[in-house]
């Protein structure tokens, strides 16, 4: 049971996240949105500090679990609107990373593992490209253009026809 629990508060701490942003993120709300008490919240996560950290964590396995095989289709994943909270999550908090030295090495992380899962699939499917470089570049287009399909600067169709057109250019 304390499983579910623990994922029903990260669920939740997403969609608060996804809401307010991180600076807006206030455990209380967290706890109602899971109908939960604040007092399981401290006592799984420890702090606020706590949850944040381990809410990145569960946006990346959720994202992971729903990520579907190849490049392209991976990459363009991130632009669909089942990934928007997830996405938003991930912005946020790299974007709190600036600010925070305690996050920036589970960012740093977590944008390793990032790279690693898209260069092993362009190594699968174009061995004669420099996989690692490739994954880098493509990865940091992704987080772009998915800030600014969030933002709202950018409408989410031209942000998958740039990123597809980019594919193409990388794996060729």
């Amino acid at each position: 049971m304390a499983p579910d629990r623990r994922n029903l508060i990260l669920d939740s701490a997403i969609t608060v996240i996804a809401r307010t942003g991180v600076r807006g993120l206030r455990v209380e709300v967290v706890a109602a949105e899971a109908g939960v008490a604040v007092s399981l919240i401290y006592y799984y996560f420890g702090s606020r500090k706590g949850l944040v950290r381990a809410t990145l964590d569960h946006a990346n396995e959720r994202a992971a679990d729903a990520a579907p095989s190849g490049v392209r289709a991976t990459l363009l994943a991130e632009l669909d609107e089942a990934a928007r909270e997830t996405s938003a999550v991930w912005g946020e908090i790299q974007a709190s990373a600036v600010f925070d030295p305690d996050l920036r090495e589970q960012v740093r992380e977590a944008t390793d593992a990032w790279v690693a899962l898209v260069a092993g699939a362009i190594a699968a499917e174009a061995p004669a490209v420099d996989a690692q470089a490739a994954a880098e570049r493509l990865t940091a287009l992704v987080d772009g253009l998915s800030n600014r399909w969030l933002a709202g600067s950018l409408d989410r169709e031209r942000a998958r026809a740039l990123l597809d057109a980019a594919i193409d250019q990388e794996l060729a």
